[in-house]
């Protein structure tokens, strides 16, 4: 009896001093010193693209057709949206027209994704 009690405080010490003793220090030091950061419109351009949930009143055409399955079920609206706005940016649009932007999950049926219309606004 008392050697199980030896051989259990002798692994509960251990498990406290051995995780101390193996512990590896970094050599690696911090600075203060930051990259000054690109401005987001720099990074991301297709930000510029407007997304629309109506028509615009200004006259336009349509380019093209802009589509993001919900490949995913942790693809969100706002990732979907993004997809839309770099194929728009591709095709030189000013602004896409939501058609359709879906999140939910189906077992049958289409999945969950967003359509829309990407379009250049006329010069006058």
């Amino acid at each position: 009896m008392r050697i199980i009690i030896n051989v259990v405080l002798l692994l509960l010490g251990l498990s406290f001093t051995l995780p101390h003793a193996v512990a590896q220090t970094s050599s690696r030091t911090s600075t203060s010193q930051k990259k000054p950061k690109r401005s987001s419109s720099v990074s991301t351009p297709w930000t510029k693209v407007t997304l629309l949930l109506d028509r615009p009143e200004k006259s336009y055409e349509v380019i093209g057709l802009v589509s993001a399955p919900q490949i995913f079920l942790w693809d969100d609206e706002e990732s979907m949206k993004e997809s839309l706005q770099k194929q728009a940016w591709k095709m030189k649009a000013d602004a896409v027209i939501l058609d359709r932007v879906d999140t939910s999950f189906r077992f049958t049926g289409p999945a969950g994704g967003a359509n829309g219309r990407a379009i250049r606004y006329k010069k006058l």
